[in-house]
């Protein structure tokens, strides 16, 4: 059993879970540029993680230092910086409002660099030993009341006020309110909020990716997409289904690349999908930017269509998918549409 403690102090306090090896997906930095994307579902940390699932995700930041090459920043004058860059691993984690998280003010993902002892604080005049740094999926001012004086003036939470990470998660999808993906170019990765699940006892769980933005991987990606024939629309919204197929092939990975024993999780493809439609006064749109295939597979992906009064009578859905890990590896597929 390894203590490990994921809950930053700052977003819904600190709470200690008892971890095994088995629960966790460690993965390492270098490993990422040489063995390309993994795509692995996190369950809710207060609770036991689902079969075939983790409990988190942590991926080291090794390789030729300085390990953590974020630029050093004065926390003093620029609050929003960790400061001295020496952060050893990211952390994905879900939250969940369950059990010891029941508290936390969101449910989501948690992203966040970690430190593996207290040494070391984060410089600058007002110096303090931070061990972990949550990434904010809302980094802007949270513009919510402190307190309020007794002659009546409101007094905002200021910007260096732990509670402006109570908005900190990300979610899955597009308008959930808050971003599905964080890159760190100087650390040279990309993080992927791709689904959200809830199972028949509403424990949630997300499908969560990991790129690097370097190197070259052996998989040959690949992608097709196909759209049902033409289709009446009658109402408001009507959903289109295409369907999207990883047409890319997996390949042989030294399994000493990552600390787990990863080959399970890198057989997917993560797509960035757009859709765009060509009549007057008609609209599409996605929920979800993002679908995660394994290679040889397919995956259902709806459009939701609509028109309005005095629209033409047809239309032309086009969908667009494009290879995260190969973006020369496109597909493109169209529904006609007409009124009813």
């Amino acid at each position: 059993l390894e203590v490990v403690d994921f809950a930053p102090e700052g977003f819904c306090g600190g709470t200690l879970g008892f971890i095994t090896e088995s629960q966790l997906l460690r993965l390492s930095r270098t490993g990422l540029a040489n063995s390309g994307l993994i795509v692995a579902e996190v369950t809710a940390r207060a609770v036991e993680p689902l079969p075939a699932t983790f409990t988190g995700i942590f991926v080291r930041l090794d390789g030729t230092e300085p390990y953590d090459r974020t630029p050093a920043d004065d926390p003093a004058s620029n609050p929003l910086s960790p400061g001295i860059p020496n952060y050893n691993f990211y952390s994905l984690e879900v939250v969940q409002r369950i059990g010891y998280d029941s508290f936390c003010p969101d449910s989501g993902v948690l992203i966040a660099k970690n430190k593996d002892s207290l040494r070391g604080n984060n410089g600058g005049p007002n110096a303090f030993n931070s061990y972990i740094w949550v990434i904010d999926a809302h980094p802007e001012d949270i513009n919510m009341v402190d307190y309020v004086k007794p002659n009546g003036e409101k007094v905002m939470r200021t910007i260096a006020d732990y509670r402006q990470l109570n908005d900190a998660l990300f979610h899955a999808g597009l308008d959930s309110g808050s971003q599905f993906e964080w890159e760190d170019t100087t650390n040279r990765l990309h993080f992927y909020v791709i689904d959200r699940h809830l199972n028949k006892d509403g424990i949630l769980s997300y499908t969560l990716g990991i790129r690097s933005l370097d190197g070259s991987e052996p998989q040959e990606r690949g992608a097709a997409l196909q759209g049902q024939s033409k289709q009446k629309i009658q109402g408001v919204v009507t959903p289109l289904s295409f369907i999207l197929e990883n047409t890319g092939k997996a390949a042989k990975t030294d399994p000493a690349l990552h600390p787990s024993d990863a080959k399970a999780y890198l057989n997917s493809d993560v797509y960035r999908l757009s859709v765009s439609v060509k009549g007057k006064w008609w609209s599409a749109r996605l929920l979800n930017a993002l679908a995660a295939v394994e290679f040889g597979m397919s995956k259902t992906v709806i459009v939701y269509a609509g028109c309005e009064e005095g629209s033409s009578p047809r239309a032309t859905v086009t969908l667009r998918a494009v290879s995260e890990s190969d973006p020369s590896k496109t597909a493109m597929a169209n529904i006609q549409v007409l009124m009813k």
